[in-house]
């Protein structure tokens, strides 16, 4: 009966350490809004010149957290921007980042029982837009790049968390005509969000 009791007791022990990192484990979606800093090099002729802008957006985020210990937890997650990303403006329009997404992958560390500080690493694709019908430009083209940053996420209940985060991404080199010149353009952005993050 001893036994059996102080079996019971370390199972419990047990249990409780595992759902302190457990909160923040498992299936997971969210929603954040995003203040997004862009730049562009624009490199044409030898002359490079480094573009500029800001904007406001939305972002959706789906993901699953992963138990590595009691206080460590690694998330995985996919993020869709539902809006726009400004990274430049040239001749008056805007350099945009459209249908832009990122997979990652964020080890996390337990500050305390609330609250998960993590660091994330980033695969980023997308489209990056220009359309300038004074000059008879229309870029459209598909970009990729990769990014880093980190977060923090507080719980709020057992299953809903507040979230903030930021993030640089850089994407690769690109080269495009113009007319009968080529430039070669180079976008990035530096994506600060907060939302909220629900879990299943």
């Amino acid at each position: 009966m001893k036994l059996a009791l102080k079996s019971s007791l370390l199972a419990l022990v047990c249990v409780s350490g595992a759902a302190m990192a457990g909160n923040f484990s498992g299936p997971e979606a969210g929603a954040s809004v995003t203040m997004n800093g862009g730049s562009t090099k624009f490199k044409s002729d030898g002359e490079e010149v480094t573009l500029g802008g800001e904007s406001i957006g939305f972002k959706l985020h789906g993901g699953y957290g992963l138990d590595v210990s009691k206080d460590t937890v690694v998330l995985l997650g996919l993020d869709y921007n539902v809006t726009d990303l400004v990274v430049g403006n040239i001749l008056g329009e805007n350099f945009k980042t459209k249908n832009s997404w990122s997979l990652s992958v964020a080890p996390g560390m337990l500050l305390n029982d609330k609250t998960l500080a993590y660091v994330k690493l980033s695969y980023e694709a997308g489209n990056l837009s220009l359309k300038v019908p004074s000059a008879s430009v229309d870029v459209d083209k598909s970009i990729s790049g990769f990014g880093y940053g980190i977060g923090l996420r507080t719980e709020i209940n057992k299953t809903t968390f507040f979230e903030t985060e930021i993030k640089q991404v850089n994407y690769k080199k690109s080269s495009y005509k113009f007319g009968g010149d080529t430039a070669d353009i180079t976008p990035a952005v530096t994506v600060g969000s907060v939302g909220v993050v629900f879990k299943f």
